[in-house]
Parts: structure tokens; C-alpha cells; sequence
């Protein structure tokens, strides 16, 4: 079978295509002819040597997709051959709270991720896809809409009329406002230009903010909330809009920062977080009974993921360009 892989080194320079010998299933595992699988900025910090992980070659990259079960092991009972399931980002969180037993096995970095023609799973460590989403959109999902939901609905709980601030306009900002617009509530989108503001509105954003015209963010989101704040914060930039985040929640509100796309590091005024009352959680994806749900909510709902661009697995190394270059809007997916 044929895979893209970091051979000697981890860097783009160094991921080019290899042939293994195809894997067998063991008896609780399942084969996966694999159909798509969608870049998350992890990729991109991991192959730039800025993850907070150790990580090291050989590795196979990319942590979402999607494949067709095609063989499975004699004890296999959760799935049958044709299913189209997205293996789980971390094999070992089944439900519950994260430990560090669950968090330690991540596909993509440290272990082999999905860039491969053939991938073999425990049936644990697997959902079935939405039924109506094609492999490019299924693909989407482990990731950035599992983090998503798993933080509006499992980590905090969202209630209609409830209003939430999302910034960005990746995948997870994408799915975060399609949740919370199906979840009754009213989103505010925060992005720093205004080329995707009606892509925002239809896709569930009541509001949209464009921070380079309106630098002073919080304020505008307190104004539209009749001075009370917002009742919770998808942050995924990190950095100074920690703060920013904050000074813009209700007192009680609650901050989800899920990324650091502008910065690793964060510093906040601790007597502006006591005025808030302020919650920040730090989300680390979500397990696989978080995913499980998601997928029934997705069904019930009809969502169909946000997808920016597709590109032929051979076209590996545009589809990182893509990602680097930034300011998409939803995913980027490669397909097999």
C-alpha cells in the first residue's frame, strides 16, 4: 500500500510517499480503505516542530479521516464490512474525563496517523459517519467538530438564548457556530476581515465583528448584549484575545480556549478575571462518547461540515501550503 510519511525528519521538505505491506486486522480490529482525511493546524505546528508533544520520524501525519470498513477481525461486533467510520484522534478516551492514559496514544503525532491507502483500528477506537455526509465531509470531523461539541455540550452546557462568541473561520470555529446556532442560541462571530461575513451569517452567526474595523471587540460584544456579556467564548487564536475573551463574558461566563494561532503564550489582568467571575477551560478534543453524540446531533440537524478546499492526495504538500497561507473558511480535505 502506498503512504505519505516524514521518513527521516519531521519537516514538509522530508513528507513524500512510501510503499508498507498492507496490514492485516487482528480479531477485534477493523480494515480501513481509507477515502478522505482533513488537515487540523495540529498538522501544521507538528511539521513546523511547534507542538507540545515530542514528536519524531518515521510518522505517518494527519490525525481526521474517513475509510470504508472493508475487512474486520473475527471478534468484531460494532461495525460491518461497507461501514464508513472516522477512526477516534485519541484511541484510548473512550467517555468520561480525559487521563493520562487516554491522552497519551494521538494519531498523527506521536503514533501513525491516516495519510495511507490502508489503515487497521480496534473497532474501540472508531465511529460510524454521519449517514448523509460523503467521505470529504466525515472526514472533517474527529478533531476540530468533536473539540467543538465536547466543549459547548460536555465541558459547559449551552442553553437556547444562551450567546456565544466564536472567533475564526476554521473548522472548528465553523462547527462551533453550527452547534450553537442548532443548540438555540445566539452567535456572535468575530473575525479579523470581513471576506466571509455573509458565508458566517448563513452558516448561523446572528452577528458578525470584524476586529480589524473595530479593534475594540469586547466592548461591541458587550454593547450587543444589552451590557450583560457573552455566556461563553470559543477561543482559538490564544494570545492577547485570552484577555480579550474575558473582558467580553457575562459575569460567570466561560471561555473555551481551544487553539493559539496567534500565540502560545497569554497574559491576563487577574482583577479583570475576578470582576468576571471568570471559567476558562482548556480543551483537548473529546472522547469518543462525545463524538458518538455529535454524530446523532449532526443526523438530527442535518449539518453538513463547512469544506474550504479539496485536494488529491498526491497534492499532499498544496493543501499544507493552503493551510499555512491561513484565512479559509472551514476545512481543507485530501482525498484518496
Amino acid at each position: 500500500m502506498k503512504a505519505y510519511a516524514y521518513v527521516n525528519r519531521i519537516g514538509l521538505d522530508d513528507l513524500r510517499m512510501i510503499e508498507l505491506p498492507d496490514p492485516q486486522p487482528g480479531p477485534y480490529d477493523i480494515l480501513l480503505r481509507m477515502r478522505a482525511a482533513a488537515l487540523n493546524f495540529r498538522d501544521l505546528a507538528i511539521a513546523r516542530g511547534n507542538y507540545h508533544i515530542q514528536v519524531s520520524a518515521p510518522l505517518i501525519p494527519v490525525s481526521d479521516g474517513a475509510g470504508e470498513v472493508i475487512a474486520t477481525g473475527p471478534a468484531v461486533t460494532r461495525f460491518r464490512l461497507g461501514d464508513m467510520v472516522c477512526p477516534t484522534y485519541l484511541p484510548g478516551w473512550i467517555d468520561g474525563t480525559i487521563t493520562p492514559t487516554g491522552a497519551r496514544r494521538r494519531l498523527g503525532g506521536p503514533h501513525d496517523g491516516l495519510l495511507s491507502e490502508l489503515v487497521v483500528i480496534n473497532e474501540e477506537a472508531a465511529v460510524r459517519a454521519p449517514r448523509h455526509l460523503a467521505p470529504e465531509e466525515a472526514a472533517t470531523l474527529p478533531i476540530s467538530a468533536v473539540t467543538a461539541w465536547h466543549s459547548l455540550y460536555h465541558l459547559g452546557v449551552i442553553h437556547p438564548g444562551d450567546t456565544v462568541v466564536v472567533q475564526g473561520t476554521g473548522g472548528v470555529s465553523t462547527s462551533a457556530i453550527q452547534f450553537a446556532s442548532a443548540g438555540g442560541a445566539r452567535v456572535i462571530s468575530v473575525v479579523r476581515r470581513d471576506r466571509h461575513a455573509e458565508r458566517l451569517r448563513a452558516l448561523g452567526a446572528n452577528d458578525v465583528i470584524v476586529t480589524d474595523a473595530t479593534p475594540a471587540w469586547p466592548a461591541r460584544v458587550v454593547t450587543l448584549t444589552n451590557n450583560a456579556g457573552a455566556d461563553v467564548v470559543v477561543n482559538v487564536a490564544g494570545g492577547v484575545t485570552l484577555a480579550q475573551s474575558i473582558a467580553c463574558t457575562r459575569m460567570g461566563g466561560t471561555t473555551h480556549l481551544i487553539g493559539y494561532a496567534s500565540d502560545t503564550s497569554a497574559q491576563i489582568d487577574i482583577f479583570d478575571a475576578i470582576r468576571h467571575g471568570a471559567v476558562v477551560r482548556v480543551a483537548a478534543a473529546g472522547s469518543r462518547t462525545s463524538f458518538e453524540r455529535m454524530v446523532t446531533a449532526i443526523e438530527v440537524n442535518q449539518i453538513r461540515p463547512a469544506i474550504s478546499g479539496v485536494f488529491p492526495l498526491a497534492r499532499v504538500h498544496d493543501a499544507f501550503a493552503a493551510l499555512q497561507e491561513g484565512g479559509h473558511f472551514g476545512k481543507l480535505v485530501l482525498t484518496f
